[in-house]
């Protein structure tokens, strides 16, 4: 019997299955790239306007991501900045906002804006350096060569804009406000510089609401931020604010009373230095009158105050210099604006200026006639003159104020007035002290003082004040004698004096008994009443005087 073979089981390897599980960020950085892909897409596919090329002479501190300014807003960034092949320019690529793409044609300009306070203030001093733009009209380009300075600006809104004629800016620049009576009415739009005339043109726009303040005597000048005064009161500062410090404003002055009618747009108007000299040009209730004066005027300028009894009235208008060839001179004619309403005289719009004119020229001429002359103020502390004063320095009916001319022309003192009349007293006395022979005088000093030396120290004037004081000595002793014995002398004085007039009182008797005696023996008792009068005035005398045995009766005595 055959076995059978036993088969071994095997068993069936059996497959595990794991199930992995899914993390999320293995999806971070494509979903970051999609987002940014999109941002790139919506930025500069529908907002953006795509790159520009700016060539700049100098980048002046230009960096990449410099930003793009439109009115202060942000509309671009720098993206590279390279140098051309010739090595003469700086080319700028820009990447501008899809809100100026329209703006982009020839007629845009761009310019570099530096740090500084004329960009803005204390912002535009912390804001970088930045592109500023401004759109202008033209064909569409991508290509633009930026400028060295800032153009002048469109108006921001409705308003007017004016053209003010200087020599020069000064610390003025784009943005600069513009003020009517302390309140902020516009602003700098821009400035331009004419070759042919020297003569720098500042555009200045004012608001819708103050434009028709702007008249025909309408008056700009350079409003500084600091303003000093000296004055009775001492030294006074006045300030507009940290604004007007960091920013100095244009400002405008309009006559009350006769302004003119309302200007149009572009009108051109001369800008002052100083709000003096605008409101002295200013026409409006204003009256010009010129005086000329004898001596130098170091220091008179336009602006420069005007005043009466103390107050002021008005402003120097215009000083020149004038060559007068009939007796080969120079005269200094010195235009003075003097406002009546200043002096209480009644100014109103329905009055013409031919009356305003004749009322002031009749105060004046009576003035004048009562002696008020111009004269010169002048200061120790600052030099040259602080003003003209219009004052009674003159003796009245000597003068008169010349109305034939216009402007009429008031007279002027005579002399110099004030610390001029005092300056020139001291120079005059210097002069008379530079003509004395000073050394003549100090040589016979010399010798005087060397004689006084020479007499002090003779050994001779030393044994004569030595004789002199034995001298002295003896002549007290004689006086102190004299004195001792002028009692008994006033006594023997006094008792003889008695004893005469006893006589005289007897011989009287006698003559009175027998009056047809000698006349002589008359004259006898006369002679003898004399004598004792004589004697008891001596006796008295040598009685409060007895040093007169020694020195004698005094002169005066």
């Amino acid at each position: 019997m055959s076995e059978t073979p036993r088969v071994e089981r095997r068993e069936t390897p059996e497959a595990k299955v794991h199930l992995a599980r899914w993390s999320p960020w293995i999806w971070i950085l494509p979903a970051a790239a999609i987002f940014f892909a999109g941002f790139l897409v919506v930025r500069y596919g529908l907002f953006g306007g795509g790159d520009i090329t700016v060539r700049f002479a100098d980048a002046r501190g230009l960096d990449r991501y410099s930003p793009v300014r439109f009115r202060g807003a942000k509309v671009g960034s720098v993206q590279k900045i390279t140098i051309d092949k010739n090595l003469r320019q700086v080319v700028v690529r820009i990447s501008i906002d899809a809100s100026m793409s329209h703006a982009l044609n020839k007629g845009t300009h761009f310019w570099i804006v530096e740090p500084g306070l004329e960009g803005g203030g204390l912002g535009g001093l912390l804001s970088g350096t930045y592109v500023g733009v401004a759109p202008g009209e033209g064909e569409a380009t991508r290509d633009f060569v930026g400028q060295e300075y800032e153009p002048v600006l469109s108006p921001p809104e409705d308003g007017k804009t004016f053209i003010l004629e200087g020599r020069g800016v000064g610390a003025i620049s784009v943005g600069s406000p513009v003020q009517y009576n302390g309140m902020h009415v516009g602003s700098i739009l821009g400035a331009e510089y004419d070759a042919q005339r020297g003569v720098t043109y500042v555009h200045v726009f004012v608001t819708k609401r103050f434009a028709d303040s702007v008249r025909q005597s309408t008056r700009f000048w350079r409003s500084a931020g600091l303003q000093f005064s000296l004055g009775g009161s001492g030294v006074a500062m006045a300030s507009g604010g940290l604004q007007s410090v960091l920013l100095p404003p244009v400002a405008f002055y309009t006559p009350e009373v006769l302004p003119g009618p309302p200007v149009p747009e572009g009108t051109h108007f001369t800008l002052f230095d100083s709000e003096g000299a605008a409101i002295a040009a200013a026409d409006g209730q204003h009256l010009t009158y010129v005086t000329y004066f004898t001596g130098p005027v170091r220091g008179l300028t336009r602006g420069t105050p005007v005043y009466m009894k103390g107050v002021q009235v008005g402003h120097v208008r215009d000083v020149r210099l004038r060559y007068v060839p009939q007796n080969a001179s120079l005269e200094t004619p010195v235009a003075l604006e003097i406002d009546p309403s200043l002096l209480q005289i009644e100014v109103q719009n329905a009055t013409s200026r031919e009356q305003l004119r004749a009322e002031m020229n009749d105060a004046l001429a009576k003035l004048v006639q009562k002696g008020l002359r111009a004269t010169l103020n002048t200061s120790l502390v600052l030099p040259g003159a602080s003003g003209v004063s219009l004052d009674f320095v003159a003796a009245p009916g000597t003068g008169r104020l010349v109305t034939s001319v216009d402007p009429p022309i008031i007279p002027a003192a005579t002399a110099s007035s004030g610390i001029d009349s005092a300056l020139a007293s001291l120079n005059d006395i210097a002069a008379r002290i530079q003509k004395l022979p000073i050394e003549e005088i100090a040589g016979h000093l010399r010798s005087t003082t060397a004689q006084v030396d020479k007499l002090v120290h003779d050994p001779a004037l030393s044994e004569s004040l030595q004789r002199l004081n034995r001298s002295m000595g003896d002549i007290e002793k004689v006086a102190g004698t004299a004195r001792e014995n002028v009692g008994p002398i006033v006594e023997s004085l006094r008792s003889a004096a008695a004893s005469a007039q006893d006589a005289a009182a007897r011989a009287q008797q006698m003559l009175s008994s027998a009056p047809r005696q000698d006349y002589d023996l008359g004259n006898l008792v006369k002679e003898l009443t004399r004598a004792s009068e004589s004697v008891r005035g001596l006796a008295d005398y040598l009685q409060q005087n007895p040093d007169a045995l020694l020195k004698g009766r005094g002169k005066g005595k």
